[in-house]
């Protein structure tokens, strides 16, 4: 039996208000977040009932200081295991977020791919997330270039697997398509942006970045994105092995 699934970038503390409603209805069974907040996981664990992998990407300035933020996944099971894969930006101890230019941007976080194995009715799943580097108007620079080159020797040695991410990157142009070589690209092609133009500072923006990739045994089926939770739009499908 197929097992729900939810994806959003959840654009730090700014759409609580909003996310929360949205999880309780759909009630997903595992969610791969990014742009989260290390101190707001209690509340997304009692929303959603469920065991929480974090892994933190850079120092966000947050009231008076800094609060560790990254990309997580949520699930209702629990994990069989877990880990993380440094795919390029800030080696080292964490560093504090510029949130200026793309290349201050990019200096000031590490990249990473957070991966965990799951049990749902008896079958293992491996579901991943990841945030790629932001560039200007889309396009692929070095940087993004490197990151999109460590994502794909990683997940080579992936037989099977789920990964949803924000990759900056728009559905059409070179990082898109080349993770499409490798992968099955599951959002439908009806889909032409996933930034929520009413809600994200930039406005509209004709982007497909979010990305929910499958490999090997898995139907993704019924894959819907859903507006006015966050600064991107929400992916939801359910998934299952086959």
């Amino acid at each position: 039996m197929s097992l729900t699934f939810a994806h959003i970038n959840i654009e730090r503390h700014r759409h609580l208000a909003r996310i929360e409603p949205f999880l309780r209805e759909r009630a997903p069974d595992v969610v791969c977040m990014q742009e989260v907040f290390e101190s707001d996981i209690p509340f997304f664990r009692e929303v959603l009932d469920a065991e929480c992998f974090f892994v933190p990407m850079t120092l966000y300035p947050w009231q008076e200081g800094t609060t560790p933020e990254g990309v997580a996944l949520f699930s209702r099971t629990g994990f069989l295991s877990t880990a993380f894969h440094q795919l390029g930006g800030w080696e080292g101890e964490l560093t504090t977020y510029l949130d200026g230019t793309p290349v201050e941007k990019n200096e000031t976080q590490r990249y990473v791919l957070a991966t965990a194995d799951i049990e749902h009715e008896g079958a293992v799943y491996r579901f991943g997330t990841t945030h790629f580097p932001v560039t200007d108007k889309g396009e692929m620079n070095e940087i993004q270039e490197g990151v999109l080159k460590k994502f794909l020797e990683t997940t080579d040695l992936f037989t099977e697997c789920v990964i949803s991410g924000d990759f900056n990157a728009p559905r059409g142009r070179e990082v898109f398509s080349r993770i499409s070589e490798k992968f099955i690209d599951n959002v439908p092609l009806q889909y032409g942006s996933s930034i929520d133009g009413s809600l994200h500072r930039a406005g509209p923006i004709p982007f497909m970045v979010d990305g929910l990739f499958s490999r090997g045994g898995y139907a993704v089926r019924d894959v819907e994105m859903v507006c006015g939770v966050s600064d991107h739009c929400a992916l939801v499908a359910q998934v299952e092995k086959v």
